[in-house]
């Protein structure tokens, strides 16, 4: 039985290289996560959408007390990513009818003016992640559920907690999330008596305040993580692949972005609620199983040259947003803050370079996401 995660590769560019050795020979394989529960690793493209979008694999099933814990501490119950059908149909049109296309494109000129301000900040050589990545999510995420940004370093100290799949214990992540739901309970009960022009008002319009609660915390978790990471890793993709920024990123340069540059196991996971045969392997009610979008983006049946990043690639079917019911909710708005925050770098910073080598960048360990620590740049 191998031991879960895997070890990086030489390059942050690459995945640990026993992924192609994986889809080849074991494409859905046993291993040993670091909460010590074992769990079915599913790493091909064809066997990842299978899980992803088949109903016998459960998000709910994960939160019962004798399911196999897929990273430390408790799941919290009833929200976006815990639940299944019809419960979680419900809050998917509740979300739905806030996040709106046209809330979405009112972001729009707040998060252009605040990428340029921490632009003109910037002095070289300046780490990206720090100066520009992170904060650029935290305020855009912020704008969007009208919290105060004041609060901005305890939220990413919440994010990257809960979020975490190892390299943390189970009474810091549980006591992260109680805290942030805390806050997130404040927030929605202050919204409720004084509403405003934000998401969390518009969501209050429509339902009570607790689902409200786990709709803002998950997209205050995910919102935040996943845009710093995508920032970062998207930038190191174009400077160390392509040589450069693309000044007018298309959609399939977009799209490949999103396939190709999650350098981390980023990981969706499922409770098998009836013995279900995926691929060769019969997995078992109960089971634990975890797939790899990352392994499947990087599939050799599906992508040519899947290890390269080629930003005319299309069609580019890939699962970063994931599948099924359980499809990104916000990968409207994912798209929309990537694309504003490569756009205003390559106008504003059309010399940017990687100002250390490409062996020289580490990424963060222990995260589904996986960014660089740090990725200093120079122009």
């Amino acid at each position: 039985m191998l031991g879960f995660p895997f070890a990086p590769a030489g390059s942050p560019l690459s995945l640990p290289p026993i992924y192609d050795e994986l889809r080849r020979e074991r494409p859905v394989c046993r291993v040993r996560l670091p909460t010590g529960a074992h769990a079915w690793l599913v790493t091909t493209w064809a066997d990842a959408r299978f899980v992803l979008s088949d109903p016998r694999f459960s998000k709910a099933a994960m939160t019962r007390p004798d399911a196999p814990k897929a990273r430390p501490g408790e799941l919290p119950r009833g929200v976006l990513f815990t639940t299944d059908p019809p419960e979680h149909t419900r809050l998917r049109a509740l979300l739905s009818r806030a996040l709106t296309t046209r809330r979405i494109l009112s972001l729009r000129p707040r998060m252009v003016a605040y990428a340029d301000h921490l632009i003109e900040r910037m002095t070289p050589p300046a780490d990206l992640v720090s100066s520009f990545a992170a904060p650029l999510a935290m305020r855009a995420t912020c704008d969007l559920l009208g919290v105060p940004v004041s609060d901005q370093e305890q939220f990413a100290a919440w994010s990257e907690t809960v979020l975490a799949v190892d390299g943390r214990s189970s009474g810091d992540v549980e006591r992260a999330q109680r805290e942030l739901f805390a806050y997130i309970g404040g927030l929605v009960e202050t919204r409720t008596g004084n509403p405003g022009n934000d998401l969390v008002s518009d969501l209050l319009r429509h339902a009570s305040p607790e689902p409200v609660v786990g709709l803002v915390a998950t997209l205050l978790v995910t919102g935040y993580e996943t845009m710093a990471a995508g920032v970062t890793n998207s930038v190191l993709t174009l400077l160390a692949a392509h040589g450069k920024l693309l000044p007018d990123l298309d959609s399939d340069a977009l799209e490949e972005l999103f396939r190709f540059a999650a350098f981390g196991d980023a990981l969706r996971s499922r409770r098998a609620l009836r013995d279900v045969r995926v691929g060769p392997v019969l997995v078992r009610a109960g089971d634990l199983v975890m797939v790899s979008t990352a392994s499947a983006n990087r599939d050799p049946s599906v992508f040519g040259d899947a290890d390269m990043f080629l930003p005319t690639r299309c069609p580019n079917p890939h699962v970063a947003f994931g599948r099924g019911v359980h499809y990104c909710a916000g990968a409207s708005l994912a798209r929309t803050q990537l694309r504003i925050a490569l756009s205003r770098l390559a106008y504003r910073l059309p010399g940017l370079s990687l100002a250390t080598p490409l062996a020289d960048i580490t990424l963060r360990p222990g995260g589904s996401e996986s960014p660089p620590e740090r990725l200093l740049v120079r122009w």
